[in-house]
């Protein structure tokens, strides 16, 4: 057999493989014409193994044909074919610059995402809120925003879902200059959130409740975009407490401030830091959102099971420096509060509809969460 003709039948096999590549996205939103993988077969391709049967197929029609290659050939051909093919591309926006986000910033820097086929970006925009919004005008897939925003426009029509959740309190600060003593002392003053309607803004309205104020008459709310910006925003009295989460917070008793409150000795049950999409893509695309789901719970598994790696990781993505800030940090986000198996709790969001008023009189907490695909992940046997 000429070179030409192995070629052919090269392309030959390659062709009758059951299981054609799927292009993310192809089509635009709800194409009807985009590969349907709501009940998808359990094709080799999302672990590599498209590849592998093809370099199979290959290397057994050149022993068939008795084709004398070097081991230089054979091995670029088996190298070649076990690298994808084709990788999916999405993007994941975070919401604040907080060890809450290990889990991702692991699975990034690992290479886990392209390990199942993902080319990932990671965008930072500061502020739940405004994440929510990129992800409801398609510029992201995938969202670590809080809670509160994903449920407040799921009830205004959005199509947003949570499907993952890797810590299950509040874990936030109240951070104040030293001359506060306690919540008297913040009557009348002003309170500093990241962004109005998000989960800071949240902690606000659970704090007030608990100190009897009313919002805008014995205290006002005022938003700095970003968790730095609200520590800055404390240090230099331009708001008189700021709901600040780690790192800022240590950084914070570093600056001389002073805590005023640790949120999570409340014993608040709360969605902290989910991982939310939409019910189309899951609809549409949902390998594509297995594959990024399967990634993201390695990124758990890892920070877990490799302090010293994490901790590098969290030094670089949260610019800490500061080794006692980061082995706190560490303590925080990659042991104390991080779920093994990160299913969305649904009494953690009661707290939040019930805040909500009228407006989610009628919404039960399963009405935002879709905990299929971890389920769908944990019967593979991802979490054994």
């Amino acid at each position: 057999m000429i070179a030409s003709d192995l070629q052919l039948k090269f392309i030959e096999v390659v062709c009758a493989d059951p299981f054609p590549i799927s292009s993310f996205g192809k089509g635009g939103k709800g194409d009807s014409t985009a590969t349907d993988r709501t009940n998808p077969p359990k094709s080799p391709f999302c672990q590599g193994g498209f590849q592998r049967l093809v370099a199979v197929k290959f290397l057994n029609e050149l022993q068939k044909h008795h084709l004398k290659c070097s081991l230089l050939f054979l091995l670029t051909v088996v190298l070649f074919f076990l690298a994808p093919a084709h990788a999916e591309k999405i993007r994941i926006a975070y919401s604040a610059i907080s060890g809450v986000q290990l889990p991702l910033w692991v699975a990034q820097d690992k290479d886990l995402f392209k390990r199942q086929g993902l080319d990932t970006d990671l965008l930072y925009i500061g502020g739940g809120s405004v994440v929510v919004q990129a992800m409801l005008g398609g510029e992201v897939q995938f969202t670590r925003a809080s809670a509160p925003g994903i449920v407040q426009a799921s009830l205004r029509g959005a199509e947003l879902v949570m499907i993952a959740n890797t810590v299950n309190t509040l874990v936030y600060s109240v951070m104040t200059r030293p001359d506060v003593k306690g919540p008297e002392d913040l009557r009348g003053k002003k309170l500093g959130v990241t962004r109005l309607g998000g989960s800071t803004d949240f902690v606000v309205g659970l704090l007030a409740k608990k100190w009897k104020f009313q919002r805008g008459k014995d205290y006002t709310v005022f938003q700095t975009g970003g968790m730095p910006q609200l520590l800055t925003a404390v240090k230099t009295g331009v708001v008189d407490a700021g709901i600040i989460s780690p790192p800022s917070n240590l950084q914070g008793l570093k600056l001389g401030l002073k805590e005023m409150i640790d949120v999570s000795d409340l014993g608040i049950v709360f969605v902290n830091s989910p991982l939310s999409t939409t019910r189309s893509l899951i609809k549409n695309h949902r390998d594509v959102v297995l594959r990024m789901l399967r990634a993201y719970c390695e990124g758990i598994q890892q920070a877990r099971s490799d302090k010293d790696s994490a901790m590098k990781i969290l030094a670089r993505n949260a610019k800490v420096e500061d080794p006692e800030i980061l082995q706190e940090l560490y303590r925080i986000y990659g042991s104390r509060h991080l779920e093994k198996v990160p299913y969305v709790n649904g009494e953690g969001l009661e707290e939040i509809l019930g805040s909500m008023g009228k407006e989610a009189a009628n919404a039960k907490p399963a009405d935002f969460v879709d905990n299929s695909l971890l389920k769908e992940l944990e019967q593979l046997g991802l979490f054994r």
